[in-house]
C-alpha cells in the first residue's frame, strides 16, 4: 500500500474515532459539557489548519501548483498556435497540388 494512501486511512480513522468519542460522550455528558468539547474541537481544528496553511511545505506546494498552472495554460496556447497553423499549412498545400494538377 502507498504511503500516502496510508496517511489518508489514518486520517479518515482517526476522524472516525473522534466522531464516535464524541457521540459516546453524549451519553453521559450534559449539554454544557458538550458544548465545551465542540468549541475545543473549533480551537483545535482552527489552530491545526492554520499550522497547516502557514508550513513552508504547504507554501511550496501551492506555488508550484500556481507554476504548473501557468505552464499548462501556456503549453495549450502553444498547441492551439500550432494547430492553427498546421492546418493553415494543410489548406495551402492541398490548393497548390490542386492548381498543380
Amino acid at each position: 500500500m502507498a504511503k500516502r494512501q496510508e496517511i489518508l486511512y489514518a486520517i479518515v480513522g482517526a476522524g472516525d474515532l473522534a466522531v464516535e468519542k464524541v457521540r459516546g460522550i453524549g451519553k453521559f455528558a450534559d449539554q454544557k459539557t458538550q458544548k465545551k468539547y465542540y468549541r475545543d474541537f473549533i480551537k483545535r481544528g482552527k489552530a491545526l489548519t492554520t499550522t497547516i496553511k502557514n508550513s513552508a511545505p504547504t507554501k511550496r506546494a501551492v506555488a508550484q501548483t500556481k507554476t504548473a498552472r501557468t505552464q499548462v495554460k501556456a503549453a495549450t496556447t502553444s498547441i492551439s498556435k500550432a494547430v492553427r497553423l498546421n492546418a493553415r499549412a494543410t489548406e495551402s498545400a492541398v490548393k497548390k497540388t490542386a492548381k498543380a494538377s
